[in-house]
């Protein structure tokens, strides 16, 4: 038996879903465990809102248990693995090691080490394909660059099988650092890939290298970048927000609510969105934080946000009211003096946790394959460890 999951925008035909029952034989394409014993899922290998299609090729059967694994994605180390197996399969006569201990009086270990013919030597870091924060970015080049001096003369890569903001992607190409995302490994290595053995990484990089031009995202991102911050475009910004949470949030959450007031009349927020996931990271959000909605406000603003901008927020996060997790969205982020500094007073003595997410972080969650879960999700990790 199967259990028809699906999206709620777009819902596989039947015929397709009969062919992929023949196709795998009614077995979980991981671990093989017949469809007569447990109930399969449908599992789309690119997420449908983000660069997935309704291609026969991007869905799988699989059992809940393998469904969970590949929604939390592959450890590092299995694409490590991968994109070594890639490497050998396209160029057999490189001298490719796999992690190699490098330095003499101070050592690491290298994810991958080629030598080729004419003695260069290329150093790849890999990582997977989680949201790669700003923060997170800086402590990468950090880490390359000094993996570089360990080395020697060397080309310094970072590979990941998916894509990286243009911010991000910009400030590595100005270290050095060549960038080797899922466009370029296609692009360059399709047929080691196709050899390789990991169906999800085969199946993830061609769904996302795949992707069409005209696409939800890219779109979002178009309109994003011909919104001019200022007053001028407030209330475009403020709209294209709108969609940005419905394309990103929904499903699993509701629709999102406008220009919410609170009982008072005196606090009203751009965006409510009904928080009423039963599991996974938005049933973790709202246990855990009281994310019951998610307040949302949106600020098309030239300067960073201020600390007035987050008490603004934090007055509308009730325990009884709309709960107690909030997002400001804004162009450039959040000041490190009193936005940063209040954010950490509401979660310290009230225990209200805010977000303040730029045009990257937008971007972000828009090109990654785990979308808004993965981003949020590390922005929280990093506002918690940063205590």
């Amino acid at each position: 038996m199967m259990d028809q999951t699906s999206n709620k925008r777009r819902i596989p035909s039947a015929a397709m879903l009969a062919n992929l029952i023949a196709k795998h034989n009614n077995k979980c394409a991981m671990c093989a465990i017949s469809g007569e014993k447990i109930r399969l899922e449908l599992a789309s290998i690119a997420p449908l809102h983000q660069v997935g299609s309704m291609a026969e090729e991007n869905f799988l059967l699989l059992c809940p248990n393998c469904h969970r694994y590949m929604d939390m994605g592959p450890k590092e180390i299995e694409f490590v693995n991968f994109l070594y197996q890639v490497l050998k399969e396209t160029n057999p006569n490189q001298n490719i090691q796999l992690e190699v201990i490098i330095g003499e009086s101070q050592r690491a270990r290298a994810d991958i080490l080629i030598e080729n013919s004419l003695k260069e030597k290329i150093l790849i870091e890999c990582k997977s394909n989680r949201a790669i924060t700003k923060s997170h970015s800086s402590k990468i080049v950090e880490q390359i660059l000094e993996y570089g001096k360990l080395v020697g003369e060397c080309k310094k890569v970072l590979a990941i099988p998916g894509r990286l903001p243009h911010e991000i992607k910009q400030n590595l190409e100005s270290h050095d650092i060549e960038v080797w995302d899922a466009d370029y490994l296609i692009k360059n290595f399709k047929a080691g890939i196709q050899k390789a053995d990991s169906r999800y990484f085969k199946m993830l990089l061609t769904a996302i290298a795949g992707e069409q031009e005209g696409s939800r995202a890219r779109d979002l991102l178009g309109k994003l970048k011909t919104c001019i911050p200022g007053r001028k475009d407030c209330y475009l910004y403020q709209s294209l927000i709108g969609e940005i949470i419905e394309e990103l949030f929904c499903p699993p959450l509701e629709k999102p609510i406008q220009e919410v007031n609170d009982f008072t009349k005196s606090n009203r927020r751009d965006f409510i969105v009904p928080n009423y996931a039963t599991d996974g990271f938005w049933s973790f959000l709202r246990e855990k934080y009281s994310g019951d909605y998610v307040v949302v406000d949106a600020k098309n603003y030239s300067r960073k946000v201020k600390k007035s901008d987050v008490l603004q927020i934090a007055n509308y996060l009730k325990p009884h009211g709309a709960g107690l997790f909030g997002i400001i969205f804004s162009r450039n982020g959040g000041d490190t003096a009193g936005c940063l500094h209040t954010i950490r007073e509401q979660w310290m003595v009230h225990q209200k946790l805010i977000l303040v997410l730029d045009d990257t972080d937008v971007e972000n969650m828009l090109l990654s394959s785990g979308g808004a879960e993965d981003l949020i999700g590390a922005k929280i990790e990093e506002f918690r460890l940063s205590m």
